[in-house]
């Protein structure tokens, strides 16, 4: 493994580069993603989407065992030696393939108990076949990002959201139905997990084998990840099926609609953590100090985020409701406009989250998302039906539960768990002026509100950026820095 020397002092550098190349990646294959469930939505209907929503959102939830925090754990445990990554990396894969099989099996017992019916049954089977597909081609992501090459991440998510569209798409134009679809994206995560073992010959591995003392060095360190996993996906989970126990079917596709919509916009903060977490793991052992930079800068950025996204997620919410079609998903923008609050509070709670995570304190931040859940838990049953009688559209209760158990989560992060000196003047200062440019924002939208809103969008979001750099929200730094790292890969590129 190369020195440390040297390595610290261009952490922000590496962390944004490697941000950028994520970012790259997102911003392709999000519009891709949209594409294949937009032409899903508008073909099967509301009902079938929310079949697949409900099967995808278990599979979820029960394949964070199969995961048991690798996801996390590998890349970090790569990063800090390399010398074992062979074998890391086949203990890991050895074990997605057996718990793979033993929580498909699970799963599919659970629902048949629950009394679902046959197309939800034959959803669950199909939906888990490709996680399962899905979760070996991750376990090969991991690795790779642990050399901290997410260059080939980046090319690996498009590729997989491309492969999904050239199969998916077809299927459905051509007017095959639901089982056609579902097992087009296996055939799409067969290929993904073929492409994923090639870009494996690119970086040096070893001998990929698994090994015992591995298995026992992975479970210790993935376990408090497991915990925060479970944490995570239990809620949306829990909402799932009390959203389709106690909502007709459409509604669950209307949630389904909104929620996978809600998602292309958290991709910034996603990839932002998944770069910065391995090299924060790092610095917290070797340079506190640069680990406190680097959090901080992290902060900065997703408070720069967080402010429009958030905006406009609840300002044009019709926006994404037309790539699926209003005629049939238009209740969707109720949840999306509630879900707007949601996507402010992710950026911060995310990215602390991460920085949580990098300096130990993962039972502690999994902890309090648990308690969460159960605020959500204990919504869900009385906010669903209220407003199933009065907008028949009880995902909106769902929505609502959201925020208010995210508003608790970030609290938690900001005030009881986040290490002294992380919230330092700067961040507050960076918050001030994002808020300022949302205001401008605003103020443009109420201005141009009979305006056609892909026109009126971009203009908001430029008044935003304009106030934003004129109070100091954006860091010259972080930009230059990002802006030569962008260089050098672009030059790396035209010299191949």
């Amino acid at each position: 493994m190369p020195p440390l020397a040297g390595r610290e002092t261009s952490a922000p550098r590496l962390v944004f580069k490697n941000t950028a190349w994520l970012v790259a990646g997102q911003l392709a294959a999000a519009p891709l993603s949209v594409l294949v469930n937009a032409v899903i939505g508008r073909k099967l209907g509301p009902a079938d989407l929310g079949y697949i929503y409900l099967a995808s959102t278990l599979c979820s939830f029960g394949f964070l065992l199969v995961d048991f925090g690798q996801s996390t754990a590998l890349p970090a445990l790569i990063a800090q030696d390399r010398g074992k990554a062979g074998e890391l990396l086949g203990t890991g894969l050895a074990w997605r393939a057996v718990t793979a099989i033993a929580v498909s099996l699970l799963l599919f017992a659970a629902c048949v108990a629950l009394g679902y019916d046959h197309t939800q049954l034959l959803t669950l089977a199909l939906v888990a076949f490709a996680f399962g597909l899905g979760t070996l081609a991750t376990g090969c992501q991991d690795a790779i990002r642990g050399f901290e090459r997410t260059d080939l991440a980046a090319v690996g998510q498009v590729g997989s959201q491309l492969l999904a569209a050239a199969l998916v798409v077809p299927v459905l134009l051509l007017g095959f139905g639901l089982t056609a679809t579902l097992v087009a994206q296996s055939f799409a995560a067969g290929i993904g997990l073929l492409a994923a073992i090639l870009f494996l010959r690119t970086i040096a591995l070893g001998d990929v084998v698994p090994g015992r003392k591995s298995l026992d060095l992975l479970l210790a360190a993935g376990s408090p990840f497991l915990l925060l996993g479970v944490s995570l996906a239990l809620q949306p989970s829990v909402d799932a099926v009390l959203l389709a126990r106690l909502s007709p079917p459409e509604v669950v596709g209307w949630h389904a609609v909104a929620r996978k919509l809600i998602g292309p916009l958290l991709l910034p903060a996603s990839a932002l953590i998944t770069s910065m977490y391995p090299t924060l793991s790092r610095l917290y052992t070797s340079d506190r100090e640069a680990y406190f930079r680097l959090g901080r800068g992290a902060l900065r950025s997703a408070t720069a985020l967080a402010v429009p996204l958030a905006l406009g997620c609840a300002l044009y919410p019709d926006l994404g409701t037309r790539i699926f079609s209003r005629e049939s998903f238009a209740p969707a923008e109720q949840n999306l406009k509630v879900l707007a609050a949601f996507v402010f509070l992710a950026y911060f709670s995310m990215t602390l989250g991460c920085c949580l995570s990098a300096a130990g304190r993962q039972r502690a931040w999994a902890l309090s998302q648990l308690a969460c859940v159960a605020i959500s838990a204990a919504l869900d049953p009385f906010l669903i039906p209220w407003f199933q009688a009065r907008l028949h559209n009880g995902g909106v209760g769902v929505c609502v539960a959201t925020v208010a158990s995210e508003v608790a989560m970030t609290l938690a992060a900001a005030i009881w768990l986040a290490p002294k000196g992380l919230l330092d003047r700067q961040f507050w200062h960076s918050l001030l002026a994002a808020l300022m440019g949302g205001c401008a924002m605003l103020a443009v939208s109420w201005l141009l509100a009979r305006v056609n809103p892909f026109l009126a969008a971009p203009l908001s979001i430029a008044a935003y950026l304009v106030v934003l750099w004129a109070l100091g929200g954006l860091d010259p730094k972080q930009l230059l820095a990002l802006r030569e790292g962008l260089a050098r890969r672009w030059k790396g590129l035209t010299r191949r």
